[in-house]
């Protein structure tokens, strides 16, 4: 198992597909309040814009990056910098929880660091503040203690 993980939507750079499940773009069916999203993507875009019409459009979008899309034709609400890891990991939790073959493989990356290889995003990305690969391996560590209870 590599030391560092690197994963995006994409297969450039030091990606090579294998870990493309990481990312808030992949295809995962998840629950949250009794509502589908197809994505991390799609949820975490719509939290955006909880309690307004754009929400439900968001959700609703083709694909996770019309949802990303739609989310940046307004602004998000002032407390949005305080609150967005917290809906980013109950996205997460959600995905790696309701689907456990995704989960499996979350928990298969070992004890490895894993980044976001976006080429842009300095908050998520492993080139800025890294947080999707250290929030994912929160998860990961929830996940591994889940198991070891059973």
């Amino acid at each position: 198992m590599p030391d560092d993980i690197y994963f995006y939507e994409g297969t450039k750079g030091r990606t090579d597909g294998r870990y493309r499940f990481l990312s808030n773009f992949h295809k995962a069916m998840m629950i949250i309040d009794n509502k589908k999203y197809a994505t991390v993507e799609h949820y975490f875009q719509s939290m955006k814009h909880a309690g307004t019409e754009l929400e439900e459009k968001i959700r609703l979008a083709s694909t996770p990056a019309k949802a990303k899309e739609l989310a940046w034709t307004r602004e998000p609400p002032p407390d949005w910098p305080e609150i967005k890891e917290d809906v980013m990991l109950r996205a997460l939790r959600a995905k790696f929880s309701q689907h456990s073959r995704l989960g499996a493989k979350l928990l298969a990356t070992g004890n490895a660091r894993l980044h976001e290889d976006s080429p842009t995003d300095v908050y998520w990305g492993v080139k800025g503040l890294d947080r999707s690969g250290k929030l994912l391996m929160i998860v990961r560590d929830e996940l591994r203690k889940e198991v070891l209870r059973k």
